[in-house]
């Protein structure tokens, strides 16, 4: 159960929603996230119309930049989970940012896909 004060005062419902996109604690971090996947998934033209679930659930159309998009959220929902529900704490856009930064350095002496996700 969130308890996040400005999320209890406008008596948001508390759903797998709440949690990972529309929480106080995870808003910024969502955005920047939501805004980075849906450049994945645009292969240079026009983003497709995918809700929070759906990307979320893993259901949106698989494109060029698949491995790209499993490690943002697989390194998203993973934070909002150490940081956000066990924690107590909110998910900051450049806590995000540095641990995508890591996981790339380390992916490059392994024998994992590559991802390049360009990050400030």
């Amino acid at each position: 159960r969130c308890q996040n004060l400005a999320c209890v005062r406008e008596n948001l419902v508390q759903d797998i929603e709440h949690v990972f996109c529309s929480c106080y604690k995870v808003r910024a971090a969502w955005n920047w996230a939501r805004r980075k996947f849906l450049s994945f998934l645009a292969d240079n033209g026009r983003p497709p119309d995918v809700s929070n679930a759906d990307i979320l659930l893993a259901r949106y159309p698989k494109g060029r930049q698949e491995n790209e998009c499993l490690l943002l959220l697989g390194t998203y929902v993973e934070l909002v989970d150490k940081e956000v529900v066990l924690k107590q704490k909110e998910l900051m856009v450049n806590t995000l940012i540095g641990v995508l930064q890591s996981k790339t350095v380390s992916a490059r002496s392994r024998a994992v896909p590559q991802a390049h996700i360009p990050l400030p």
